[in-house]
């Protein structure tokens, strides 16, 4: 009985750790595909600021904010290339979330202005909620 109890605890013990391991491995994949997105809407949302609010007053700040936005989120995508530690990818987190918030600030500000093109600013906010939801899906994986 001993032999059988040791045999079992030999042979499942390994499909176990193997098991968890590719659950780790797919959390891993999901927080670089969700890295990778997020990368991608920072380069569009970049690209809406400068398409659509170039000839607006404040176009500086909400360009400078865009830049940071795509700075970071590409830093983001290379902690999850790299498999950093959560607390890093977190922090990096927290920066462009500060980022986004800055920018939404400067958009809700040009939205009192009679003369916005509103389907160039609900396109862009339709973009800073494409961030929003994934920065709270990255958080979420890790």
């Amino acid at each position: 009985m001993y032999r059988l109890a040791l045999l079992c605890v030999f042979t499942l013990a390994p499909a176990a750790v193997a098991q968890d391991r590719q659950k780790g491995g797919r959390q891993e994949d999901q927080i670089d595909r969700l890295a990778r997105r997020l990368e991608r809407d920072a380069r569009e949302l970049r690209e809406e600021v400068i398409s659509h609010f170039r000839k607006r007053p404040g176009f500086k700040d909400m360009e400078g904010h865009a830049r940071e936005i795509e700075r970071l989120a590409a830093r983001i995508q290379k902690l999850a290339d790299r498999d950093a530690r959560p607390r890093q990818v977190r922090e990096a987190l927290d920066e462009i979330d500060e980022e986004v918030r800055h920018l939404d600030r400067h958009i809700r500000e040009m939205a009192r202005d009679k003369g916005l093109d509103r389907r160039a600013f609900d396109h862009l906010r339709d973009e800073i909620g494409d961030i929003g939801r994934t920065l709270y899906r990255i958080r979420r994986e890790l």
